[in-house]
């Protein structure tokens, strides 16, 4: 199925799902996206960041936080909230949510743009690789600057 391209707020998709990069230390970051993701789903990121403190939570995997009116697909695409988008990382979730996304009960799923605006020009590719082929509905959010601008 292709994969939709789409500007604007991910907090307010139609998907199931919203994919978002995070970090594998379970530590809030301040970016605008996720301070406003943190403020509506703290429950959400509270239970994450208790399993990456248990040490269940690596590089390069998934968490799903199914108890909110959209499930949070949490992509662990950063070692710590200070580091940097690692495309292995975002390679390895993509791989994993091609391959098992009926496993997670996903039926469609809106992708917030993982890292920064510099890193993304990168990684999208990487997502695009991997999710075209799936036939699963993907939509990919565009990065906005802190105005809206595309």
């Amino acid at each position: 199925m292709p994969i939709q391209t789409v500007t604007g707020d991910p907090l307010t998709t139609d998907a199931q799902t919203l994919a978002f990069g995070f970090n594998a230390k379970g530590r809030v970051e301040v970016a605008t996206f996720e301070t406003r993701l943190y403020d509506a789903y703290p429950t959400a990121f509270a239970s994450f960041r208790k399993q990456c403190n248990s040490d269940r939570i690596k590089p390069g995997m998934l968490w799903l936080w199914r108890e909110a009116q959209i499930n949070l697909l949490f992509l662990v695409v950063r070692e710590s909230s200070v580091g940097m988008t690692r495309m292995r990382f975002v390679e390895n979730a993509m791989m994993t949510i091609a391959r098992d996304y009926p496993l997670y009960g996903l039926t469609s799923l809106a992708i917030a743009p993982l890292g920064s605006r510099e890193e993304w020009g990168l990684l999208r590719p990487v997502v695009e690789y991997w999710l075209k082929m799936c036939p699963l509905p993907v939509s990919v959010y565009e990065p906005a600057d802190e105005k809206g601008n595309k």
